[in-house]
Protein backbone atom coordinates (compact mmCIF):
# COMPACT_ATOMS: atom_id res chain seq x y z
CA UNK A 1 0.00 0.00 0.00
CA UNK A 2 1.25 3.44 -0.84
CA UNK A 3 2.02 5.70 1.60
CA UNK A 4 -0.08 8.94 2.47
CA UNK A 5 3.20 11.21 0.86
CA UNK A 6 3.61 8.80 -1.83
CA UNK A 7 -0.34 9.26 -2.46
CA UNK A 8 -0.03 12.95 -2.55
CA UNK A 9 3.21 12.98 -4.56
CA UNK A 10 5.32 14.81 -1.55
CA UNK A 11 8.27 13.80 -0.84
CA UNK A 12 8.95 12.45 2.94
CA UNK A 13 11.98 13.88 3.36
CA UNK A 14 10.75 17.59 2.58
CA UNK A 15 7.24 16.30 4.62
CA UNK A 16 9.66 15.74 7.52
CA UNK A 17 11.87 19.03 6.99
CA UNK A 18 8.15 21.11 7.04
CA UNK A 19 7.43 19.45 10.48
CA UNK A 20 11.17 20.60 11.88
CA UNK A 21 10.37 23.74 10.55
CA UNK A 22 6.86 24.29 11.56
CA UNK A 23 7.70 23.37 15.06
CA UNK A 24 11.22 25.12 15.28
CA UNK A 25 9.64 28.64 14.95
CA UNK A 26 6.32 27.30 17.49
CA UNK A 27 7.97 26.80 19.92
CA UNK A 28 11.32 27.78 19.87
CA UNK A 29 12.21 27.27 23.56
CA UNK A 30 11.71 23.56 23.78
CA UNK A 31 15.32 22.30 24.87
CA UNK A 32 14.41 18.88 23.23
CA UNK A 33 13.47 20.20 19.68
CA UNK A 34 17.15 21.63 19.01
CA UNK A 35 18.68 18.57 19.87
CA UNK A 36 16.39 16.25 18.17
CA UNK A 37 16.09 18.14 14.83
CA UNK A 38 20.15 18.34 14.57
CA UNK A 39 20.15 14.67 15.11
CA UNK A 40 17.65 13.99 12.30
CA UNK A 41 19.23 16.59 9.91
CA UNK A 42 22.76 14.60 10.51
CA UNK A 43 21.38 11.78 10.18
CA UNK A 44 20.94 11.87 6.18
CA UNK A 45 22.79 14.63 3.77
CA UNK A 46 19.28 14.89 1.93
CA UNK A 47 17.81 16.15 5.31
CA UNK A 48 20.65 18.95 5.95
CA UNK A 49 19.89 19.99 2.15
CA UNK A 50 15.60 19.81 2.53
CA UNK A 51 15.92 21.90 5.32
CA UNK A 52 18.73 24.40 4.01
CA UNK A 53 16.77 25.30 0.66
CA UNK A 54 13.31 25.54 2.69
CA UNK A 55 15.17 28.23 4.98
CA UNK A 56 16.63 29.68 1.82
CA UNK A 57 13.54 30.27 0.28
CA UNK A 58 11.54 30.69 3.08
CA UNK A 59 13.53 33.48 4.17
CA UNK A 60 13.45 35.55 0.86
CA UNK A 61 10.87 37.26 2.12
CA UNK A 62 9.52 39.30 4.96
CA UNK A 63 5.84 39.49 3.64
CA UNK A 64 4.97 35.67 5.27
CA UNK A 65 2.27 35.33 7.67
CA UNK A 66 3.99 34.32 11.14
CA UNK A 67 4.61 30.40 11.80
CA UNK A 68 3.57 31.09 15.19
CA UNK A 69 -0.05 30.96 14.35
CA UNK A 70 -0.97 27.87 15.26
CA UNK A 71 -4.58 27.72 12.95
CA UNK A 72 -2.34 28.02 10.17
CA UNK A 73 -0.60 24.95 10.60
CA UNK A 74 -2.36 22.93 7.56
CA UNK A 75 -1.85 25.50 5.10
CA UNK A 76 1.47 26.21 6.09
CA UNK A 77 2.66 22.93 5.92
CA UNK A 78 0.81 22.22 1.91
CA UNK A 79 2.75 25.94 1.21
CA UNK A 80 5.90 24.53 2.75
CA UNK A 81 5.90 21.45 0.91
CA UNK A 82 4.92 23.17 -2.37
CA UNK A 83 7.71 25.75 -2.17
CA UNK A 84 10.50 22.81 -1.21
CA UNK A 85 10.05 20.89 -4.07
CA UNK A 86 9.53 23.53 -6.11
CA UNK A 87 12.92 24.52 -5.41
CA UNK A 88 14.02 20.76 -6.14
CA UNK A 89 12.90 20.77 -9.28
CA UNK A 90 14.90 24.26 -9.92
CA UNK A 91 14.27 27.45 -10.77
CA UNK A 92 12.65 26.83 -14.14
CA UNK A 93 9.58 26.08 -12.26
CA UNK A 94 9.47 29.09 -9.62
CA UNK A 95 10.59 32.12 -12.39
CA UNK A 96 8.42 31.20 -15.61
CA UNK A 97 8.69 33.71 -17.54
CA UNK A 98 11.89 34.57 -16.65
CA UNK A 99 13.40 31.99 -17.50
CA UNK A 100 11.37 31.19 -20.26
CA UNK A 101 13.43 34.36 -22.01
CA UNK A 102 16.36 33.06 -20.90
CA UNK A 103 16.16 29.78 -22.84
CA UNK A 104 16.36 32.44 -25.71
CA UNK A 105 19.26 34.54 -25.39
CA UNK A 106 19.43 35.29 -28.89
CA UNK A 107 16.13 36.04 -29.81
CA UNK A 108 16.18 39.09 -32.70
CA UNK A 109 13.30 40.49 -30.75
CA UNK A 110 12.07 40.33 -26.93
CA UNK A 111 9.98 42.07 -24.02
CA UNK A 112 10.72 41.61 -20.31
CA UNK A 113 7.80 40.89 -17.79
CA UNK A 114 5.40 44.46 -17.88
CA UNK A 115 6.74 45.43 -21.21
CA UNK A 116 5.53 45.67 -24.76
CA UNK A 117 7.11 46.49 -27.70
CA UNK A 118 5.93 47.41 -31.77
CA UNK A 119 7.75 46.71 -34.29
CA UNK A 120 8.23 47.42 -38.08
CA UNK A 121 10.06 44.79 -40.43
CA UNK A 122 11.83 45.75 -43.10
CA UNK A 123 8.39 44.78 -45.26
CA UNK A 124 6.39 47.26 -43.65
CA UNK A 125 4.68 44.70 -41.82
CA UNK A 126 4.26 45.03 -38.12
CA UNK A 127 4.10 43.11 -35.20
CA UNK A 128 2.67 43.76 -32.09
CA UNK A 129 4.77 42.18 -29.34
CA UNK A 130 2.83 40.25 -25.61
CA UNK A 131 5.17 40.70 -22.68
CA UNK A 132 7.42 37.96 -21.38
CA UNK A 133 7.92 37.29 -25.71
CA UNK A 134 10.64 36.58 -27.96
CA UNK A 135 11.20 36.67 -31.98
CA UNK A 136 13.32 35.80 -34.04
CA UNK A 137 12.77 37.40 -37.68
CA UNK A 138 14.20 36.04 -41.40
CA UNK A 139 13.51 38.18 -44.51
CA UNK A 140 15.27 37.11 -47.50
CA UNK A 141 14.68 37.02 -51.37
CA UNK A 142 12.07 34.08 -51.26
CA UNK A 143 10.38 34.22 -48.03
CA UNK A 144 9.34 35.93 -45.08
CA UNK A 145 9.84 33.52 -42.09
CA UNK A 146 9.36 34.43 -38.34
CA UNK A 147 9.37 32.21 -35.15
CA UNK A 148 7.45 32.78 -32.19
CA UNK A 149 9.96 31.34 -29.49
CA UNK A 150 7.51 32.11 -26.37
CA UNK A 151 4.96 34.52 -25.13
CA UNK A 152 2.32 36.02 -27.85
CA UNK A 153 2.45 38.33 -30.29
CA UNK A 154 -0.10 39.96 -33.14
CA UNK A 155 1.21 40.58 -36.70
CA UNK A 156 0.08 42.35 -39.48
CA UNK A 157 1.10 41.48 -42.95
CA UNK A 158 2.04 43.99 -45.59
CA UNK A 159 -0.18 42.99 -48.95
CA UNK A 160 1.21 42.93 -52.16
CA UNK A 161 4.55 40.82 -51.17
CA UNK A 162 4.72 37.88 -52.93
CA UNK A 163 6.56 36.20 -50.72
CA UNK A 164 4.64 34.22 -47.99
CA UNK A 165 4.32 35.98 -44.52
CA UNK A 166 5.03 32.90 -42.00
CA UNK A 167 5.07 32.35 -38.44
CA UNK A 168 6.51 29.61 -36.86
CA UNK A 169 5.51 28.87 -32.82
CA UNK A 170 6.06 25.32 -31.50
CA UNK A 171 5.47 22.24 -33.85
CA UNK A 172 2.99 24.49 -36.10
CA UNK A 173 2.99 27.29 -38.66
CA UNK A 174 0.59 30.12 -39.44
CA UNK A 175 0.59 31.73 -42.84
CA UNK A 176 -0.77 34.82 -44.43
CA UNK A 177 0.06 36.85 -47.90
CA UNK A 178 -1.89 40.05 -46.09
CA UNK A 179 -4.64 40.78 -43.10
CA UNK A 180 -3.47 40.02 -39.43
CA UNK A 181 -3.31 37.34 -36.84
CA UNK A 182 -2.35 36.79 -33.33
CA UNK A 183 -0.18 33.73 -31.91
CA UNK A 184 -0.14 33.25 -28.16
CA UNK A 185 2.23 30.31 -26.66
CA UNK A 186 0.05 29.18 -23.77
CA UNK A 187 0.48 26.02 -21.43
CA UNK A 188 -2.07 24.54 -22.84
CA UNK A 189 -0.95 24.87 -26.04
CA UNK A 190 -0.29 27.50 -28.99
CA UNK A 191 -3.92 29.64 -30.11
CA UNK A 192 -3.97 31.46 -33.24
CA UNK A 193 -6.65 34.11 -34.16
CA UNK A 194 -7.20 35.95 -37.28
CA UNK A 195 -8.40 39.67 -36.71
CA UNK A 196 -8.18 40.63 -40.27
CA UNK A 197 -7.91 38.78 -43.82
CA UNK A 198 -7.62 34.96 -43.67
CA UNK A 199 -4.72 32.81 -42.33
CA UNK A 200 -3.59 29.01 -43.10
CA UNK A 201 -2.81 26.83 -40.30
CA UNK A 202 -0.58 24.11 -40.03
CA UNK A 203 0.53 21.50 -38.18
CA UNK A 204 1.79 17.58 -39.15
CA UNK A 205 0.21 17.39 -42.08
CA UNK A 206 -3.18 18.65 -40.95
CA UNK A 207 -4.22 22.13 -41.77
CA UNK A 208 -7.41 24.43 -41.27
CA UNK A 209 -8.04 28.06 -42.23
CA UNK A 210 -9.43 30.71 -40.50
CA UNK A 211 -11.63 33.78 -41.37
CA UNK A 212 -11.33 36.77 -39.78
CA UNK A 213 -12.50 36.54 -36.20
CA UNK A 214 -12.15 32.95 -35.96
CA UNK A 215 -9.45 31.15 -33.83
CA UNK A 216 -8.11 27.77 -33.38
CA UNK A 217 -5.83 26.04 -30.82
CA UNK A 218 -3.01 23.09 -31.18
CA UNK A 219 -0.87 21.04 -29.41
CA UNK A 220 2.15 18.86 -30.12
CA UNK A 221 -0.65 15.97 -31.11
CA UNK A 222 -3.54 17.63 -33.03
CA UNK A 223 -4.75 20.30 -34.23
CA UNK A 224 -8.27 21.51 -32.68
CA UNK A 225 -11.32 22.50 -34.59
CA UNK A 226 -11.95 26.87 -35.80
CA UNK A 227 -14.05 28.42 -33.03
CA UNK A 228 -15.07 32.13 -32.69
CA UNK A 229 -12.34 33.86 -31.24
CA UNK A 230 -12.47 35.18 -28.27
CA UNK A 231 -13.01 38.91 -28.41
CA UNK A 232 -10.74 39.68 -25.12
CA UNK A 233 -7.89 37.77 -25.50
CA UNK A 234 -6.24 40.99 -27.06
CA UNK A 235 -6.63 43.09 -24.61
CA UNK A 236 -3.50 43.37 -23.67
CA UNK A 237 -3.12 45.88 -27.16
CA UNK A 238 -5.23 48.08 -25.14
CA UNK A 239 -3.26 48.13 -21.88
CA UNK A 240 -6.14 45.68 -20.40
CA UNK A 241 -6.64 42.06 -19.15
CA UNK A 242 -9.82 40.88 -19.39
CA UNK A 243 -10.31 37.54 -17.99
CA UNK A 244 -13.81 36.39 -17.53
CA UNK A 245 -15.07 33.38 -16.07
CA UNK A 246 -11.65 31.55 -16.38
CA UNK A 247 -9.95 28.99 -14.60
CA UNK A 248 -7.58 30.52 -11.64
CA UNK A 249 -4.94 28.31 -13.38
CA UNK A 250 -5.28 30.56 -16.15
CA UNK A 251 -5.89 33.57 -14.72
CA UNK A 252 -2.98 32.99 -12.75
CA UNK A 253 -0.68 31.77 -15.55
CA UNK A 254 -1.45 35.09 -17.41
CA UNK A 255 -0.72 37.42 -14.82
CA UNK A 256 2.46 35.71 -14.28
CA UNK A 257 3.47 36.53 -17.60
CA UNK A 258 3.09 40.21 -16.80
CA UNK A 259 5.17 39.58 -13.57
CA UNK A 260 8.08 37.75 -14.24
CA UNK A 261 6.47 35.43 -11.17
CA UNK A 262 5.68 32.29 -10.66
CA UNK A 263 2.07 31.04 -8.96
CA UNK A 264 1.72 27.76 -6.99
CA UNK A 265 -1.96 26.68 -6.66
CA UNK A 266 -2.08 23.96 -3.99
CA UNK A 267 -5.04 22.17 -4.70
CA UNK A 268 -6.37 21.27 -8.44
CA UNK A 269 -10.01 21.78 -7.67
CA UNK A 270 -8.80 25.35 -6.52
CA UNK A 271 -6.81 25.53 -10.13
CA UNK A 272 -10.17 25.15 -12.04
CA UNK A 273 -12.56 27.37 -9.52
CA UNK A 274 -13.97 30.14 -12.49
CA UNK A 275 -13.10 33.64 -12.27
CA UNK A 276 -13.51 36.59 -13.77
CA UNK A 277 -10.74 39.81 -13.55
CA UNK A 278 -10.56 42.79 -15.65
CA UNK A 279 -7.46 44.61 -14.71
CA UNK A 280 -4.75 47.40 -16.26
CA UNK A 281 -1.69 45.17 -17.46
CA UNK A 282 0.23 47.95 -15.04
CA UNK A 283 -1.61 46.32 -11.88
CA UNK A 284 -1.46 42.77 -13.01
CA UNK A 285 0.98 42.07 -9.77
CA UNK A 286 -2.71 43.13 -7.82
CA UNK A 287 -4.40 40.82 -9.78
CA UNK A 288 -4.78 37.90 -7.12
CA UNK A 289 -5.16 40.65 -4.53
CA UNK A 290 -8.24 41.70 -5.88
CA UNK A 291 -9.60 37.99 -6.50
CA UNK A 292 -8.81 36.78 -3.60
CA UNK A 293 -12.12 37.99 -1.46
CA UNK A 294 -14.62 36.67 -3.99
CA UNK A 295 -12.57 33.42 -4.95
CA UNK A 296 -12.35 32.61 -1.06
CA UNK A 297 -9.05 32.62 -1.44
CA UNK A 298 -5.27 33.00 0.85
CA UNK A 299 -2.07 34.34 -0.56
CA UNK A 300 1.22 33.34 0.53
CA UNK A 301 4.13 35.70 -0.53
CA UNK A 302 7.21 33.04 -0.77
CA UNK A 303 9.48 36.10 -2.37
CA UNK A 304 9.01 38.85 -5.09
CA UNK A 305 8.31 36.25 -7.38
CA UNK A 306 6.86 33.58 -5.69
CA UNK A 307 3.34 33.31 -4.90
CA UNK A 308 1.15 30.53 -3.68
CA UNK A 309 -2.73 29.89 -3.37
CA UNK A 310 -4.52 28.05 -1.34
CA UNK A 311 -8.19 27.81 -0.20
CA UNK A 312 -9.31 30.05 3.04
Amino acid sequence: MKSRQAEEGVDPVVEAAVGWFVRLHDDPADPTLRPAFEAWRDADPRHARAYERLQRLWGASAHLPSLAQPALEPDRRRVLRAVVGAGGVGAAALLGGRLALEAHPFADHRTQPGETARLALADGSLVELSTSSALEVDLDDHRRRLRLLAGEAWFSVTPGDPRPFIVEAAEGRVGALDGAFAVAIERAGVFVSVTAGAARVGLRGAAVRLAQGVSVAYDGRRLGDPRPSDPDQLAWREGKLVLVNRPLAEVASRLDRWTGGRTLILDSELAARRVTLITDTDDAAQGLDRLAPAARIRLWRGAPWLTAVTKI
